[in-house]
């Protein structure tokens, strides 16, 4: 896993070499902004490890020549998936304001 941050433009490139479901080597990418919530996430097939570690290598390579320093994740939890119970997931809804709400 290869994480790194660009501090001029606020957004990071997360970068690992995994297995998808059917076995094949992949280049799985994540990225977007430090200060917002879009982002992005792609995997990209190889026809074998040697070719996908390659192509991770020359991504790498590419975003330290853009100015991307390697970086520690500050908020772990933010890319962490957990799984929850709906319980969970209503308590952390925010309740919707009404047209009443706004002019009170």
């Amino acid at each position: 896993m290869i994480y790194m941050t660009n501090p001029k433009t606020l957004r990071f490139y997360w970068l690992n070499l995994q297995q998808d479901l059917f076995g094949t080597w992949c280049v799985h990418k994540i990225y977007g902004g430090l200060t917002n919530h879009r982002g992005r996430e792609v995997w990209i097939p190889f026809k074998n490890q040697a070719d996908a570690s390659k192509a991770l290598a020359d991504v790498e390579y590419l975003k330290r020549q853009r100015g991307y320093v390697y970086s520690d994740i500050t908020d772990v939890e933010h890319f962490a998936l957990k799984p929850q119970t709906i319980k969970e997931v209503l308590e952390r809804k925010q309740p919707k304001t009404t047209r009443s709400d706004m002019f009170t």
